[in-house]
């Protein structure tokens, strides 16, 4: 029997990086959540002070079991096989086989025999955003088991991807173009986050509680098995109110977004 792709009986060699994931199927994801939140919001969940585990477990609920299961609905989400939270993955080595992203999308396209079809998908990191979880801790963390951004730049999570998604449970006025940004910009942990770009708006806000979709592009710190350096990875950041009071957020001036 001819082992086709098959380098040996035990191991497999896949190509690196995956075909990138199309623009609108990141718009389509990034609709998904904010549909998802407001079906959330007419639960009667209080997002004000539910946690992570509680917030993410609601995203998976009403991602899998209300919008991919909605024929009538106008959000295509075909190219989705399933979203899973939680769900255990290898890093880029394969050296440790227990990451658990927050929410992975995994994704329904032929990629034959070529590919690591568990890796094909849109890793996704949630965080909350506030007083008590502040960005340098946490979302922006470096060096840290809290960290969140940092876990695609060692290959911990979406090592064979170029793109993954940032999640955040804003409260207490955090807001992305502003708190985010200045983050990102901090030089005592611009290394450790992959030397991001500046942030720009791929979608602006479209309701009260959305604060839009922006772009932040990291390098990566790890080799990919063949030995080449890993691509940059692009980020998505989508940060959700997770308050009573409603905001409006405008997208960043132009020159904002230019600056490095």
């Amino acid at each position: 029997m001819s082992r086709g792709f098959f380098t040996s009986a035990r191991a497999q060699t896949y190509r690196v990086p995956h075909p990138r994931v199309p623009e609108r199927w990141i718009a389509a994801v990034h609709l998904a959540l904010v549909r998802a939140f407001v079906l959330i919001r007419s639960d009667g969940r209080d997002l004000a002070n539910a946690d992570e585990d509680d917030i993410t477990y609601w995203l998976e609920d009403k991602l899998e079991n209300r919008l991919m299961c909605d024929d009538s609905s106008d959000l295509d989400l075909s190219f989705i096989r399933s979203v899973t939270r939680e769900s255990a993955t290898a890093n880029h080595d394969e050296k440790s086989k227990g990451r658990k992203p927050d929410l992975v999308f995994r994704l329904q396209r032929e990629l034959c025999q070529t590919h690591n079809r568990v890796q094909d998908s849109l890793f996704s990191e949630c965080k909350p955003v506030d007083v008590k979880h502040p960005l340098h801790a946490h979302y922006c963390a470096v060096g840290k088991k809290t960290s969140g951004i940092e876990r695609f730049v060692i290959g911990a999570y979406a090592s064979a991807m170029e793109q993954g998604i940032m999640i955040g449970y804003a409260r207490d006025k955090f807001c992305i173009t502003r708190d985010l940004a200045d983050s990102l910009a901090k030089p005592e942990t611009r290394v450790g986050l992959g030397e991001p770009s500046a942030l720009l708006c791929v979608i602006a806000a479209s309701s009260p509680h959305c604060q839009g979709l922006y772009l932040s592009t990291h390098k990566r710190h790890f080799p990919w098995v063949d030995g080449r350096a890993a691509t940059p990875i692009d980020l998505y950041h989508y940060w959700h109110d997770c308050c009573g009071v409603a905001q409006r957020y405008e997208p960043l001036a132009r020159h904002q977004q230019q600056q490095n």
